[in-house]
């Protein structure tokens, strides 16, 4: 299935979304907000600027926000004759963030103010403790002792989370990326083909597209029980990318995002001959899915949404090794970690515990989960899904050609 038409934004979203962030700080009693991107995994910089130039937004109830980056390369290059793009934020500034911040706060008279700051606490993947360096805010407490800090990272992702229409055509276009990629995934995956081979590939066809990767980019695991996640191993340690075998599960998790939205998709492929126990596992993690689209509506909570989808599994005396679901743009909602696995590995992992979620809320419409139910029996794991947005009036899939397993010759 082709990728969509490239959606573009207008300053009508941008002003949707300032309106939201001005009715963010008035309710939470703020006089400002920091917003650090920094190379945070999520696109808490992106939203408020239509940009990433891997730095800070002072955005003050009153008055305009001022973008902070690191190098005079992100700002000089605004002047290029071919960049013909319409910027959000007029004030940008190079140098040194730490006292950026606070030259900003005491030019706009902030300095003694409550002001919010996200990135210090962040619940994304990846990032449970926060992603902003220790000497950067050091800097801003130590030369602005007036001032009082109010981490608001949750509040401030549940805030961005609520996706506007015009939000919404970006997530619908990612998420075609990533079912076109899944695509040319299952037409490369063979016995003989290397994992590295079906990477290129992968991420080939979403580049290609016009859509970038958000961290980890690509994950692709293959084996008969791989319970192994992350990047390739090759990217950091000295293996060779593993070649695909006869009678294998590869498995793979695709992150294609557009204009700061990321979608997500859980695509696997077995190779000839099957294990029957593959597809039994599948069918426990399609009725997992299937039981979170039966609630996934505005007023579930997301931990009613975790504890519906587990049901299946634990009915059919499953574990699960990653989340069931978990929000998307951003991932602050991440569901129970490492379901049932503390009775499975007692003796050889006596330290591994379930996990469940450290942030709730209450679902609204416009906000983006990754469904990603995943059934496993001993070391044997199926895993599929792909990205969701709860409706009005019901669930929207943006994906399909994941949500199943396939097998190939």
């Amino acid at each position: 299935m082709p990728a969509a038409a490239t959606p573009t934004l207008t300053l009508a979203d941008r002003d949707r979304r300032w309106t939201r962030i001005r009715q963010f700080l008035a309710a939470e009693n703020l006089a400002a907000v920091i917003v650090a991107g920094l190379r945070g995994r999520e696109g808490f910089e992106p939203w408020v600027s239509n940009e990433s130039i891997q730095g800070v937004v002072i955005f003050p109830a009153e008055g305009e926000p001022v973008h902070l980056t690191w190098i005079a390369f992100r700002v000089i290059g605004r002047d290029d004759p071919q960049n013909d793009r319409q910027y959000w934020i007029d004030d940008l500034r190079a140098g040194p963030l730490g006292p950026g911040i606070v030259s900003v706060l005491k030019e706009r008279g902030l300095a003694t103010e409550r002001i919010g700051i996200v990135g210090l606490r962040s619940r994304g993947p990846m990032e449970l403790e926060g992603y902003i360096p220790y000497a950067l805010w050091s800097k801003v407490v130590e030369d602005l002792p007036g001032a009082s800090f109010a981490e608001v990272s949750v509040p401030f992702s549940y805030l961005m989370a609520q996706k506007g229409e015009d939000e919404l055509k970006l997530a619908r276009f990612a998420a075609s990326v990533g079912e076109q990629a899944c695509q040319r995934m299952l037409e490369v995956t063979r016995p003989g083909v290397s994992e590295a081979e079906i990477y290129a590939e992968v991420t080939g066809a979403m580049y290609r597209a016009g859509a970038a990767l958000t961290p980890p980019s690509l994950i692709v695991k293959s084996g008969r029980d791989s319970l192994s996640w992350g990047p390739p191993d090759w990217g950091a340690g000295a293996v060779a990318p593993r070649v695909i075998g006869r009678g294998e599960l590869v498995s793979s998790e695709l992150m294609p995002t557009y204009a700061g939205v990321e979608t997500q998709q859980q695509m696997m492929i077995a190779t000839e001959p099957i294990d029957p126990q593959w597809r039994d596992l599948e069918d426990v993690a399609r009725r997992s899915y299937d039981a979170g689209m039966a609630v996934l509506r505005p007023g579930t909570t997301f931990t009613e949404l975790c504890d519906a989808m587990a049901v299946p599994l634990r009915e059919a005396g499953c574990w699960h090794l990653s989340p069931l679901v978990h929000g998307v743009s951003p991932a602050y909602l991440l569901g129970t970690l490492h379901g049932g696995a503390e009775d499975f590995f007692a003796a050889q992992y006596p330290w591994l515990r379930t996990l469940p979620p450290v942030t709730d809320a209450v679902l609204a419409e416009g906000m983006l989960f990754a469904f990603e139910p995943n059934a496993c029996r001993g070391r044997t794991r199926v895993n599929v899904g792909g990205t969701v947005v709860v409706g009005s009036s019901g669930p929207e899939e943006l994906n399909s050609l994941p949500c199943r397993m396939h097998v190939v010759s």
